[in-house]
């Protein structure tokens, strides 16, 4: 992946979305070698570990691979998508985030959702992208205390709405009107990129992504894009 080839810009997205995964990678490598040793190693929880570095690799490389198309020539691979398969999977993926921070997650999806015509990776990293933020929200709540919903749903014909809904503190009007601005950030040492990119990859779909206030506590993102063939 030559530097030469990308400029500024798509070379700080590409290191922001590498950091993720990696601390996944770490975090796994960490509990196998915990595990071997103890004295009598649990060698299912290693292979369990093991397996959990592999598909994490694989799937950085995809990724990688897609988002530094996208960044540099906005590139795209166009298929016939099932929103909801591609919730289910991310749901998946932050499975272990989930059991660890103890967040509750239900999934309110819509049976009667057209499919969308998009790039299958690009989508499923601005929901993960989302869920991750709203994670790092809810941090601040008591552990008993923290839900994600994610919902889909059509709100107009040939629409479809993706809300990703957390019961965190909430953020101040001034974070709120600029969340998907490139390089703001609320975070230490934070880039500000995340949102930033999900913006771009939704409005190279044809469609809209934005954040609202929930009436008694925590913010919902939500994102809108094209159904239909």
């Amino acid at each position: 992946m030559p530097q030469a080839d990308m400029n500024p810009f798509a070379l700080a997205v590409l290191t922001h979305e590498i950091k993720q995964p990696l601390t996944a990678i770490l975090s796994n490598a960490q509990a196998a070698s915990r595990f071997l040793a103890l004295d009598m190693p649990d060698l299912q929880e290693v292979r369990a570990a093991l397996d959990d570095i592999i598909a994490d690799a694989r799937r950085t490389d995809e990724v990688l691979l897609r988002l530094q198309a996208f960044v540099t020539t906005g590139a795209q691979e166009l298929t016939h998508l099932d929103i909801n398969s591609i919730v289910r999977e991310t749901i998946e993926l932050v499975g272990s985030t989930t059991a660890a921070q103890g967040v509750t997650t239900t999934m309110v999806l819509a049976d009667d959702l057209p499919l969308a015509k998009g790039d299958y990776i690009q989508l499923r990293q601005v929901l993960l992208n989302l869920i991750r933020n709203a994670f790092e929200t809810m941090a601040e709540v008591e552990d008993e205390g923290r839900t994600l919903v994610v919902r889909t749903l059509s709100t107009a014909p040939g629409t479809i709405t993706v809300e990703v809904q957390d019961n965190g503190p909430g953020i101040d009007e001034t974070t709120l009107a600029h969340m998907f601005d490139p390089s703001f950030t609320t975070k230490a040492g934070g880039m500000g990129l995340g949102l930033a990119v999900c913006r771009s990859i939704i409005g190279v779909h044809g469609g809209w992504i934005w954040a609202t206030q929930n009436p008694d506590r925590g913010l919902t993102l939500s994102f809108t894009i094209r159904g239909g063939l």
